[in-house]
């Protein structure tokens, strides 16, 4: 007689359910296609909100801020895409999965860029051994991104403080802003140290591995802030670049942190305070960058949608040969 044990039985209704909401390759097209064009819609609706006279206006005609503002805007799905190559056969054509990771990490909601990395991987690469496998890998880069970025918060803070920025900091984040600075900063410490302290029941990966994203990020981070200041020091080079060094590592730690409500509008308070006579130009400046980010956004999504309907993303003969049976 045959006796299943509870785990055999719960694997079974796993696979029956599994079964039963599979849908034809067919149907899975048409329900990508229709997230698609409703993720395009809702970014749509942002950009349309913009008044995009004023904001034309005040945009610099230097081509250089644009190519600028550009490379650090990719420099997030490069990093990612050159960090799941060393793992996965990933084709160039693949950076387009990680473009749109970015804009539904930051245009959507938190995180449900990685949820929509993670369906993708394991529909794509899932049925076949990888190592590390997607889940595994998805949460460990995701991991140690924020860790990467909270410390890069800390570290730009420092800085601020340290390049004069102190009056600015003391101005700005006052009253109920103070406090949810305090927040901000109680909660990026505690999940840090929380990891840090839990990293083997945490991590999937090995120490020596995520030491490694966690340089990646860091340099990402790095590469992407410097790009941004030189591109608003080739918009306004009256500025002072002392003073564009303080107001970029204050936006970093001012949108990096939770519980602050506002960001936008304390980070433009933070730039008036600092920049004086500059003041106008560069809080406009600001409010278009904002906007060229978000019409960054639609047009990354757009074209990475266009370039992955195109052709493959993975090398299948990359894959080694045939799928391996889903594990429990």
């Amino acid at each position: 007689m045959r006796n299943d044990s509870p785990h055999d039985g719960l694997k079974a209704r796993r696979d029956r359910l599994a079964a039963a909401v599979k849908l034809p390759p067919a149907a899975r097209r048409l329900l990508s296609l229709g997230l698609s064009a409703a993720i395009l819609a809702y970014l749509g609706h942002a950009v349309a909100g913009i008044g995009w006279r004023e904001v034309l206006d005040v945009l610099p005609a230097n081509p250089l801020f644009y190519l600028l503002v550009g490379m650090s805007y990719m420099a997030t799905p490069v990093t990612e895409f050159i960090i799941f190559r060393r793992w996965w056969p990933l084709m160039p054509r693949a950076l387009a999965i990680f473009s749109k990771k970015r804009v539904l990490n930051e245009a959507v909601f938190g995180y449900s860029g990685d949820a929509y990395l993670f369906m993708w991987a394991r529909n794509t690469l899932g049925g076949h051994k990888l190592q590390p496998p997607p889940l595994a890998a998805v949460k460990d880069v995701a991991i140690t991104s924020a860790l990467a970025g909270n410390a890069a918060t800390l570290l730009m803070l420092a800085l601020a403080l340290g390049m004069g920025g102190g009056p600015a900091v003391e101005q700005a984040f006052t009253g109920n802003a103070m406090r949810s600075v305090g927040l901000g900063f109680a909660f990026v410490i505690s999940v840090s140290l929380g990891i840090l302290l839990f990293s083997r029941k945490v991590m999937s990966l090995s120490r020596r591995e995520n030491s490694i994203l966690f340089l990646l990020h860091s340099a990402r981070l790095l590469i992407g802030s410097a790009l941004l200041l030189l591109a608003w020091i080739v918009a306004l080079p009256e500025v002072a670049v002392g003073t564009w060094i303080v107001l970029g590592a204050l936006r970093m730690v001012v949108t990096r942190l939770p519980f602050l409500p506002n960001k936008e509008l304390l980070f433009a308070a933070i730039g008036v305070s600092l920049t004086g006579a500059a003041a106008p130009e560069v809080a406009a400046l600001m409010a278009a960058a904002g906007a060229l980010h978000m019409s960054g956004h639609v047009l990354s999504y757009l074209g990475a949608s266009i370039i992955e309907s195109r052709g493959a993303t993975v090398a299948r003969a990359g894959l080694g040969g045939e799928p391996a049976a889903r594990s429990a």
